[in-house]
């Protein structure tokens, strides 16, 4: 069973790797064209119109934040396979999102169309950092909850 769940952690992960690799291969004009049809049917699910320059940007900022947050939990989720989740470890997860995300952008200074940009890379590492501060906190959370349970199947 454990070698079950460790495959499927290495699947999620290799694969949250090549969607952000595929992604950043993208040219611009295909970059931004994903991102203008994601904004209109953004707008058709609130009726509201948004500005499409400010909306694409805010829109690709985001995409930017969700790829690193998923990427930090499903790293945190691969690692915890091997070893105990601890503050070194949290770090080295954090030090390798970081690496990641800045391998991402020096590849998109070789895609047309596209620049490699230190905010992206501080968008990225943020959704990181945010993704590995939930899972830590649904982790403890979940534990306190298993903790209940068993006090309460002793007494």
């Amino acid at each position: 069973m454990n070698n079950k769940k460790k495959i499927i952690a290495w699947l999620l992960f290799i694969f949250w790797l090549l969607l952000i690799f595929f992604f950043s291969q993208q040219n611009g004009v295909s970059s931004s064209s994903l991102s203008n049809g994601l904004l209109a049917e953004i707008e058709k699910l609130i009726h509201i119109p948004l500005t499409s320059e400010v909306a694409g940007y805010i829109i690709r900022k985001l995409a930017h934040f969700t790829e690193y947050f998923i990427l930090g939990i499903l790293t945190c989720n691969l690692v915890k396979e091997y070893f105990a989740l601890n503050k070194k470890q949290y770090i080295l997860i954090m030090l390798f999102c970081i690496f990641y995300a800045f391998s991402d952008e020096f590849h998109q200074l070789f895609i047309s169309g596209r620049s490699g940009q230190i905010k992206d890379v501080l968008i990225d590492s943020s959704g990181s950092l945010v993704g590995l501060i939930c899972y830590y906190f649904i982790k403890n959370k979940k534990r306190k909850i298993e903790m209940i349970f068993k006090s309460k199947e002793n007494t």
